[in-house]
């Protein structure tokens, strides 16, 4: 199952990396720097209709992938259906494209960067925004259809190549079980993602899941660096050793 698991990711990423080239295109070719006001509608008219349709290819690769993993798994099929995917507000979109877009290059702009260096910057953080929107719709899918299939036991986070310490200490619980105790684990949260993550959820249907890719590892990195410390300064210890010696310790997933 963990080729499975890293399969989908790969897909997954393919598809945010697909739309990120569409929408740097729309922003670079249509926005005007000089007319931000002016010609941000059109460009957001443009742009509003490749986020949500790369977020219902998200969901639909999603579902695939749920009752590909349950067939795998020996799960009768048994009449269910994987959820459908958060539905994307049309106000929330517009604010978030509104915000990394035109708010984003003002703001630049006032920082002291020039037109160019004010619209790479606001490009930075629209690829970042429209990528977690478009796979929120098929990371909804999974964490929907986890919570809803009475066969399913949970959730692993599988990490994209190159985790950031956020990521990689999600990804070190494992196997999340829906019956698990998470009470005083600083790394709860496995379902929530941040911009430029690439990361995402696989379903387990057994009580025996192994780690995925290389949550294992970390698993072992988190023990040996959070020994006697809790809560927040075991968080910050575990990202102090990521990113100062853990990080490029590690070889990607996608090149071992």
């Amino acid at each position: 199952m963990a080729g499975e698991a890293q399969r989908f990711r790969r897909t997954q990423a393919l598809l945010a990396a697909q739309m990120a080239r569409q929408v740097l295109r729309v922003w670079r070719d249509l926005m005007n720097p000089a007319k931000v006001d002016g010609s941000w509608p059109a460009v957001r008219a443009v742009l509003m209709p490749i986020v949500q349709q790369a977020r219902e290819q998200s969901a639909a690769l999603a579902r695939a992938a749920y009752m590909d993993a349950r067939r795998a798994a020996g799960v009768p099929d048994g009449g269910f259906d994987p959820e459908s995917p958060l539905q994307l507000a049309i106000d929330r979109l517009e604010a978030s494209l509104d915000v990394t877009g035109p708010v984003e290059f003002k703001k630049a702009i006032a920082a002291g960067k020039n037109p160019q260096q004010a619209m790479d910057a606001a490009a930075v953080r629209m690829v970042g925004s429209t990528q977690f929107l478009a796979l929120e719709g098929g990371r909804s899918v999974m964490n929907q259809s986890v919570a809803a299939d009475e066969k399913a036991t949970g959730w692993s986070r599988v990490t994209d190549s190159d985790p950031c310490a956020w990521c990689a200490m999600l990804a070190s619980r494992g196997p999340v079980y829906k019956s698990a105790q998470t009470a005083g684990d600083p790394r709860q949260g496995g379902d929530r993602y941040h911009d430029h993550c690439a990361c995402q959820a696989w379903p387990a249907f057994t009580l025996n899941e192994p780690f995925i890719g290389i949550a294992e590892k970390l698993y072992d990195d988190w023990l040996r660096e959070t020994r006697g410390r809790g809560g927040k300064h075991a968080v910050n210890a575990f990202r102090r050793w990521w990113e100062s010696e853990g990080r490029a310790a590690y070889q990607a997933p996608d090149r071992a």
